[in-house]
């Protein structure tokens, strides 16, 4: 089988030269786009066509309208009616579609192109190469001719810049100037991080109005474009869950801001934007997205950030796991020294020259094992400070930093005895960055809000505790009892509220009724503790908040007898659930309720 065009029209000759119309016009594709997004690949095809005139003096053919559709509708030719109308026939038979698709293939001789649709890092043709919006930057600058199409949320990822490189990192750490050490470290560190390879945290800016947030956060993120100052940051707590983790998505070895984080509205509006920080720091932190089904039911790409989310916000947000994935800094009015911030601002169009010459020098250099390796050496030496991911974020921020400032030194920025110092600096004010993270830790960690929900409880007059038999403890005015008049010498105790429990307070415990007393506590704590029961006991035993817990029966609560009874109880810790520093044994052993 042979097939000609002539006239305009396309033919199928058989191996007896029967020569038979297949269609009324001649297509051919022009153009072979590959789409790709660091995970999947998509193409498009651009199809163009004539077809002969019906105007008997024409000398030239109707050109049909180019149309561009995706690669895989190309086979069904159902692309033809709906584009080039109802003159464009295509002639009935059982095998003439797939002549006339095998026919538009072999007369075509398409320009294939490739189009990424991120930034970042890739192979192309066995080179790396960074990509962005002006381009793919290699070892030995940056090629134009590579197509990056970016969408328009992140076309101003842009590493072009025209000042010297000794200049750009000069002016990169001038910022330190503009504010404390323990602020402008962190966040130096965070910009080029993503720089090196994947990162398994973000970081959030915290403040009142008023102290600069976005105008400071805006200068790392002019690292990667200097159109993007605090009036044209890339992402928004506004915006939907879905579309902020398609954006961190492309926006792959790139910081990606995501500005003004401040819950208002409604309780169910609050709830959203809450919801929406969970899973895109979620996602950060376990570098792996939300699995979906398409209309069709079969799974879809999953997305989340590949490179390093930088939030701001007036709030910051909740959760103890989503916090831990996050190294928060706070900026308090005075912070910013604003004539520092001006001069920061008048160099924005210096920062990106500096990124841009750290990804010449290391896409000729195979860094990430060694920054890996410094890493872990660095993490070992951190381990009590914070929860258990801070000493690996840490870590991770205070190798890059130094591998940073020792290039700094290879393209003849600084000295090595300003390269000493700002090193020393550097990890001293990283380090002072991360142990502060107790204080956004604890007041989000479930067994910390329990233990305040027990003390709310009592002082709130929600519930009380008895002694084992059924009196009035000691110290009762703290465990939810409240003195009457009398005219007596001795007080009179009124319990308030129903009775969650008991207290020993020679074996320092809070005996807990796992049914009634827990529900009341539970519902004192609100939606702070969002736990299930059981989950909840295993938190506190592995805090160690639990007294005792019944290792035989594989259970985190414990039998007792109290007032006559058998019951079901949480044995916790009374002086640690209390917070009060005296030892048991400074109480009086005598038991009022005998």
């Amino acid at each position: 089988m042979r097939y000609v065009i002539e006239n305009h029209s396309s033919y199928r000759i058989d191996d007896e030269d029967q020569r038979e119309l297949m269609s009324n016009f001649d297509a051919r594709i022009t153009d072979e786009i590959h789409f790709v997004d660091g995970l999947k690949r998509e193409s498009q095809l651009t199809i163009a066509g004539t077809k002969p005139s019906t105007d008997p003096t024409a000398t030239e053919p109707i050109k049909l309208p180019a149309i561009t559709i995706p690669a895989a509708e190309f086979p069904g030719l159902n692309w033809v009616l709906p584009n080039w109308g109802v003159q464009a026939v295509i002639r009935p038979g059982s095998s003439i579609k797939d002549d006339l698709r095998t026919s538009i293939q072999l007369n075509s001789t398409p320009l294939l192109r490739t189009v990424y649709k991120h930034t970042g890092w890739t192979e192309i043709e066995g080179n790396k190469a960074y990509l962005h919006a002006g381009g793919a930057i290699y070892e030995d600058g940056n090629d134009e001719s590579v197509t990056v199409q970016l969408p328009p949320e992140l076309s101003k990822y842009d590493l072009s810049c025209e000042s010297p490189p000794i200049e750009c990192i000069r002016a990169t750490l001038d910022i330190i100037k503009l504010t404390l050490p323990e602020i402008a470290w962190p966040l130096l560190a965070a910009t080029v991080a993503p720089m090196f390879g994947e990162v398994d945290f973000g970081l959030h800016i915290t403040g009142r109005t008023g102290t600069f947030k976005s105008e400071v956060t805006s200068l790392f993120q002019s690292h990667y474009g200097c159109l993007m100052d605090a009036r044209h940051l890339p992402g928004s707590w506004s915006s939907t869950g879905n579309a902020l983790e398609a954006q961190a998505f492309l926006a792959k070895n790139a910081v990606f801001v995501v500005d003004d984080f401040v819950p208002i509205g409604t309780s169910w509006q609050q709830r959203a934007y809450q919801t929406t920080a969970d899973k895109l720091i979620r996602s950060q932190g376990n570098q792996a997205g939300r699995a979906r089904l398409t209309d069709t039911s079969n799974l879809q790409q999953t997305m989340f950030p590949r490179g390093l989310v930088l939030s701001t916000g007036e709030d910051t947000p909740e959760g103890h796991s989503v916090r831990a994935r996050l190294l928060i800094i706070e900026l308090s009015p005075g912070t910013i020294d604003t004539k520092d911030l001006t001069k920061a601002q008048k160099n924005r169009e210096k920062y990106p020259g500096t990124l841009r010459a750290l990804a010449m020098h290391l896409a000729g250099t195979d860094a990430a094992a060694a920054l890996t390796s410094r890493s872990e050496e660095i993490r070992r030496s951190y381990l009590e400070i914070g929860h258990t991911r801070t000493p690996a974020m840490l870590a991770r921020l205070t190798a890059c930093i130094e591998y940073f400032i020792e290039w700094a030194v290879l393209e003849k920025a600084i000295t090595h005895k300003k390269a000493t110092e700002l090193t020393k600096e550097a990890t001293e004010s990283i380090k002072q960055a991360g142990m502060k993270q107790a204080v956004y830790l604890e007041a989000t960690d479930p067994c910390d809000l329990f233990a305040a929900s027990v003390r709310n409880v009592f002082g709130a007059g929600l519930g009380h505790v008895r002694t084992v038999n059924g009196g009035i403890p000691m110290k009762a005015e703290i465990l939810g009892w409240v003195t009457e008049n009398s005219h007596s010498d001795m007080p009179t105790w009124k319990s308030r509220g129903p009775c969650i429990g008991w207290v020993d307070w020679q074996q320092d415990e809070l005996l807990i009724d796992v049914t009634a007393g827990y529900n009341i506590v539970r519902k004192s704590a609100g939606n702070e503790v969002s736990l299930t029961k059981q989950t909840m006991l295993r938190r506190l035993k592995d805090s160690g908040r639990l007294a005792r817990t019944d290792d035989a029966r594989q259970r985190n609560t414990v039998r007792v007898m109290s007032e006559g009874h058998p019951r079901q109880v949480i044995a916790m810790i009374l002086s640690t659930t209390l917070e009060t520093q005296e030892k048991p044994n400074e109480y009086d052993e005598r038991d009022t309720g005998e």
